[in-house]
């Protein structure tokens, strides 16, 4: 019996219908994946395409679900992201399933680029932010998220756009429970152009699925979205 029941399914899609730019079966998705619940991934998405997807959007849909786990393997670790789309992948239709490997056209030259713009706009505008703290913790650290998790992975916009990366950056933040890079995402996000109730619409659906899975955070609950300078 799934966890995620279709009553609670529904509660999540009336919490997000005010805010229809952020998909919220993307943070739900997210949220089993961080949390370690990959074997509710194939309930959810099941559920997804009967009753939540129209039919001519269940391909480019699953998609991003793909890229959102993609994209995460730089948050959340790639043991996770490959427990999630193997698990993905075992419920997907034939028809939706996608062999294009996107990136592979991907220079370094181009994706360095890109990360670097997509970094500084995450960032750049947060006063609050250190932005040689990481190269001062560990050069090499530094050098591999700015470079390839933000060039290679994060930034790539062919499939889910900056604002969808952040979305799914913070739905993973809050259910690994990392709430010192989760503050300035969310800040980033706002920076972005993203609503303050938007942000905490996001937050809020992984909060319910943390809960209903009774999963617990260390402070007892994700921090609260800030306000921006």
């Amino acid at each position: 019996m799934a966890v995620l029941d279709d009553q609670f399914l529904k509660e999540l899609a009336s919490l997000a219908a005010p805010y229809p730019r952020y998909k919220w079966y993307l943070s739900a998705m997210v949220a089993l994946g961080a949390m370690n619940y990959p074997e509710e991934i194939p309930n959810l998405y099941t559920r997804l395409l009967a009753s939540y997807i129209p039919k001519e959007e269940q391909f480019s849909e699953t998609r991003k679900i793909r890229e959102a786990f993609t994209k995460l393997c730089g948050i959340q670790g790639a043991a996770k992201t490959g427990s999630a789309l193997r698990n993905l992948y075992n419920a997907t239709p034939k028809d939706l399933l996608d062999p294009t490997r996107y990136r592979k056209n991907d220079t370094d030259e181009i994706a360095f680029a890109r990360g670097e713009e997509f970094h500084k706009r995450i960032y750049g505008p947060n006063p609050s932010y250190e932005d040689n703290a990481n190269n001062l913790a560990a050069p090499d650290y530094h050098y591999i998220v700015r470079n390839y998790f933000y060039g290679r992975i994060f930034s790539y916009d062919g499939i889910i756009d900056d604002m969808e990366t952040s979305q799914v950056i913070i739905s993973c933040l809050i259910g690994i429970d990392c709430m010192q890079q989760l503050r300035n995402h969310m800040k980033g996000m706002q920076y972005n152009g993203a609503r303050k109730e938007e942000v905490e619409m996001i937050r809020e659906i992984v909060v319910k699925v943390a809960r209903k899975l009774d999963v617990s955070f260390k402070s007892g609950n994700p921090i609260a979205v800030p306000d921006i300078e």
